[in-house]
């Protein structure tokens, strides 16, 4: 049977502590959507092909089929299924990202960093917090909804020495989740370095979750304004923060990080797609640049997000995606990760943040 068979479904999934809970759902993931475009003789050769780790159609879509209310649902267990699966992801892909992948070569170039402009200081003070990351997979490792428990360990290990030839102020101190006291857990957490606990539900039903809390850990430079996540979601997150608005010095150490570490890590990339990544949502750059703003006056007037959607910005609240923003505190960023280079995403984004932010000044 087909395994989208209703445009209207109730999934259960267990939750700690909190027994089965129902989630129904009257719109389609851009996975159901897209799977029940295939013919029937399509669906039955996806369902007979494995990559080599052994990752079949029903790992990709085991989300979206657990949790009708998922935007996207589907996940990469390793980057084979990418092509494999080609007749699901790439219709997914194009929809989401908004290009062709048909006739789409990805180009990799960050640019310069000094060449973001500054906003001015009226603008600034708006600015909490400015944020930069990138996602990568490690090749030859599935991803982590794959990986075994001494695969992880392997990979940790790799990550760390890697992270080892990080100097001057990138230099820090990596720790595993697992040394890491739940008291110093949360202290990390409320700044913001820590990844959260294991309880997306999304992330936990495509098998991110698994061995939790094996092969994790968080490396921390000295000043805490770079950080690098492992096998949080992907095998790492390298990333750039600052408590001011200035987007330059934080993209700058952010790219001087990813060309230390691919020295001697090999990143995967893909001719068309990019840097490949668990969820399909986050390949090509793997870029997400993001600023905290304070806009009071946007929100009250409820054009925040139709304003924001001009200039490809994504509006979140400030605990991340499903969140409500606090105190008219939101979390901007780019909702573009394909199509373009880094270089080009990252100016588009800071130009959108400062119409968005003079657009907020102008309302006062």
């Amino acid at each position: 049977s087909v395994p989208f068979h209703s445009t209207t479904s109730t999934s259960y999934s267990q939750r700690s502590g909190g027994g089965q809970q129902p989630h129904t759902s009257n719109k389609k993931s851009l996975t159901q959507k897209y799977f029940l475009w295939l013919q029937p003789c399509e669906i039955w050769c996806l369902l007979r092909k494995k990559t080599q780790y052994g990752s079949t159609l029903y790992d990709c879509v085991k989300s979206a089929l657990e949790n009708p209310d998922s935007s996207i649902g589907l996940y990469a267990p390793d980057p084979e299924c990418y092509d494999v699966f080609r007749c699901l992801f790439w219709p997914v892909i194009m929809d989401y990202h908004k290009v062709d992948v048909r006739t789409l070569t990805f180009k990799h170039n960050f640019g310069n960093p000094d060449d973001l402009p500054d906003l001015s200081s009226q603008l600034n003070e708006m600015i909490v917090s400015t944020r930069a990351r990138v996602g990568r997979t490690i090749a030859g490792f599935p991803m982590t909804a794959k990986l075994t428990v001494d695969q992880r360990l392997e990979l940790e290990d790799r990550i760390k020495s890697a992270l080892q030839d990080l100097d001057g102020d990138l230099a820090g101190e990596y720790k595993s989740l697992k040394d890491i006291s739940e008291n110093e857990q949360a202290q990390l957490r409320e700044k913001h370095i820590l990844f959260q606990e294991s309880n997306d539900r999304h992330l936990e039903s495509a098998g991110g979750y698994l061995n939790w809390p094996v092969g994790r850990g968080v490396y921390v430079s000295r000043d805490e304004n770079f950080i690098v996540w492992v096998c949080e979601e992907d095998h790492i997150r390298i990333i750039s923060l600052s408590n001011h608005a200035n987007m330059r010095e934080v993209y700058g150490r952010l790219t001087r990080a990813v060309e230390t570490l691919n020295k001697r890590l090999d990143f995967v990339q893909h001719q068309r797609l990019g840097f490949l990544t668990f969820c399909p949502t986050n390949i090509g750059t793997a870029l997400r640049a993001s600023v905290h703003v304070c806009i009071p006056r946007l929100e009250k007037s409820g054009e925040l997000n139709e304003f924001a959607n001009k200039f490809n910005i994504q509006v979140r609240g400030t605990g991340g995606e499903h969140t409500e923003a606090k105190g008219s505190i939101y979390d901007l960023s780019n909702s573009v990760r394909l199509g373009k280079s880094e270089k080009d995403l990252i100016m588009e984004m800071w130009r959108g943040i400062e119409a968005i932010l003079e657009r907020e000044a102008k309302s006062q």
